[in-house]
């Protein structure tokens, strides 16, 4: 009676080889969606970042090319492109400004800089997690499956 020990209720029925197939596949299933959740937030994140980068750095284009064209600087033709070169005077074009006109871009930068929520970045950082989600569920279930075939083929006695 000295010996104080926790109380534990015996287990009377261990695991199956097809319960441990299942429980097995389905842990390794998990592993597999947390990477794929981790991976894939971080891309997304990262995409609409970008994308947000990108709505700016043409805003602050288009505003120094529509001031070099308020202060009367005529625009050329790039060679070889019907493209207007507005790589000019300290400015540098953003690849989204190289085919549009002149009324083009002083609307661009007449309008109001974007911000994160009026720019590209929400849909795709929503369409990037949507994606993520729907990629862990499917491989935690892929491998479930794959447990659950796997106990079929098992024999328990």
């Amino acid at each position: 009676m000295t010996d104080i020990r926790p109380f534990e209720p015996k287990r009377d029925a261990p695991l199956t080889a097809g319960a441990r197939f299942i429980r097995g596949f389905t842990r390794v299933g998990m592993v597999v969606a947390v990477l794929i959740v981790l991976i894939g937030v971080t891309a997304s994140i990262i995409t609409a970042k970008n994308n947000f980068d990108g709505d700016m750095q043409t805003h602050q284009s288009a505003e120094c090319v529509a001031r070099l064209a308020r202060s009367g600087y005529e625009f050329t033709k790039k060679p070889y492109s019907n493209a207007l070169d507005y790589d000019v005077g300290g400015c540098y074009a953003h690849y989204t400004l190289e085919y549009k006109s002149i009324r083009e871009v002083l609307a661009i930068a007449d309008a109001p800089a974007s911000t994160f929520l009026t720019s590209e970045g929400p849909s795709t950082l929503g369409i990037g997690l949507m994606i993520t989600g729907g990629l862990a569920v499917v491989a935690y279930l892929i491998f479930w499956c794959i447990g659950w075939l796997c106990a079929g083929f098992t024999r328990d006695a």
